[in-house]
């Protein structure tokens, strides 16, 4: 046996892949990583993590969390390019995507593992609900629901076409075959998904998989990082010889606001989130939606910009 074979690590069931991205409640990985320590029970994992801020907190996780490896990277790196950089190098045959700001519940990896079992044949990948970790304030459920509501406990089980870009599980055998400009040039939920789904490939609901988003946004922030992932989305939705559809879309943005709250809503109904909740959030998320539908109108009339390279 050679010493390189000697010294190798042993290949971890599961590899978590992480952008370290957040400019407020920075430091909210550092429970992230506790917490998958905390796992019960057991599971072999590594944490790989592209960094673009280099700061105190990848100094910290450096020193103090040996099994996650910073990878760093510009200051201008996009999400999903610091996403491909950690699964270039990830060694786990189940791939797990996160964000900074995601705190997981003590199953979380059995969960996914139990998940994958019971799921049927061809299955690329499998995700869950994602929970409200920080409710003090109503701007905290207000950003929590205009991203999340769909997500809300209890999803459907079972096959679907959706899953959250936060809390999602792959085989990387399935993402081997993935073209990596899917990988860098949007958040997986739209480019990566799509491409499984049409290689026959199933993606697998289940409400065991559960994940807190504790992301505590000023107001500030969010309305910002709002317009920027609107105008991304409104940007890339139609291609080249699509200019008619295009223009439609413009056209009709301005209903939009009251199409997303509506709909909103009647997924807080049919997930039983407490009246009070829903109200005390509603002055924020109808700013929110108005914003939601500024970004896509200058998406769709100017492109995408720089804004995939500023989203959090």
């Amino acid at each position: 046996m050679s010493n390189d074979d000697a010294n190798a690590k042993p290949t971890p069931e599961f590899s978590i892949v992480i952008g370290l991205v957040s400019t407020e409640d920075a430091d909210r990985i550092l429970e992230t990583l506790t917490e998958l320590r905390r796992q019960t029970p057991a599971r072999s994992y590594e944490v790989l993590i592209g960094d673009r801020r280099q700061d105190a907190v990848s100094a910290r996780i450096r020193s103090e969390f040996p099994e996650a490896l910073v990878i760093s990277a510009p200051a201008d790196t996009a999400l999903p390019v610091l996403r491909t950089l950690a699964l270039e190098r990830a060694r786990g045959e189940l791939v797990i995507v996160t964000e900074d700001h995601c705190v997981p519940p003590r199953d979380w990896l059995d969960s996914m593992a139990r998940a994958f079992d019971a799921a049927p044949p061809g299955t690329a990948a499998v995700g869950g609900c994602v929970e409200n970790g920080v409710t003090e304030r109503a701007l905290d459920w207000a950003t929590f629901l205009c991203e999340y509501s769909f997500f809300l406990p209890p999803v459907a089980e079972g096959a679907t076409p959706v899953l959250p870009g936060m809390n999602v599980a792959y085989r990387r055998a399935a993402l081997d075959n993935i073209d990596r400009d899917h990988l860098t040039s949007g958040f997986w939920e739209t480019t990566v998904h799509p491409a499984l789904i049409r290689e026959g490939r199933t993606l697998y609901s289940s409400n065991r998989i559960r994940l807190f988003h504790c992301k505590r946004f000023s107001l500030r922030l969010f309305c910002a990082q709002r317009f920027l992932y609107s105008r991304y989305y409104a940007a890339l939705r139609f291609g080249r010889g699509e200019g008619l559809r295009r223009t439609a879309a413009l056209v009709l943005t301005p209903a939009l606001p009251v199409v997303l709250l509506a709909r909103m809503m009647r997924q807080c109904r049919q997930k039983r989130l407490p009246a009070r909740v829903l109200v005390g959030a509603l002055p924020a998320l109808a700013l929110f939606v108005l914003i939601w539908a500024v970004g896509e109108m200058v998406g769709y009339a100017f492109g995408r910009g720089d804004a995939l390279a500023r989203i959090e």
